[in-house]
C-alpha cells in the first residue's frame, strides 16, 4: 500500500516541477510578478553566470620575494609602533569621572544645564 503511494506522490511533484518551470516563461505571471521575479528567473535558467571562459586570468606582480618580506616587515614594524603609541595614549578614568561626565550630558539633553567645557572633567 505505502509503495505505490510513495510512486503517485513521486509523479505528482515531478509534474509540479515542470509546471513551475512553465510558470517562469510565462509573460502574463511576469507583469504581476514582483521585481526580484526576474532575477530569479534568470537564475532558475542558468543564465546568468559567467562563462568559465571569462574567468579573470592571474594577474602579473612585480618585485622579488625578499622585497615582499622586507616590505612585510615594514609593516609589522610600524603596526607594532602604532600599537604602542595607541595603547600608551589610553587614559583611564576613574568611576566618578564618568558618572560626571554622563550627569553633564544627561543635563544638557534635558536642556536644565548651560553648556560646560567641551573638555571633559579630569583631562
Amino acid at each position: 500500500m505505502s509503495r505505490p503511494f510513495a510512486i503517485l506522490i513521486g509523479l505528482a511533484g515531478l509534474s509540479l516541477t515542470a509546471g513551475c518551470a512553465d510558470i517562469m516563461q510565462q509573460s502574463a505571471v511576469s507583469q504581476i510578478a514582483p521585481e526580484w521575479f526576474a532575477e530569479k528567473a534568470v537564475e532558475v535558467k542558468g543564465e546568468g553566470y559567467p562563462e568559465l571562459s571569462d574567468v579573470p586570468q592571474e594577474r602579473p606582480f612585480t618585485g622579488s620575494l625578499k622585497e615582499w618580506k622586507t616590505q612585510a616587515d615594514q609593516l609589522k614594524t610600524d603596526a607594532d609602533t602604532l600599537e604602542a603609541t595607541t595603547s600608551a595614549a589610553k587614559d583611564t578614568r576613574t568611576a566618578d569621572e564618568i558618572r560626571a561626565t554622563a550627569a553633564q550630558w544627561r543635563a544638557l539633553a534635558e536642556g536644565t544645564a548651560a553648556p560646560a567645557d567641551p573638555k571633559p572633567p579630569g583631562r
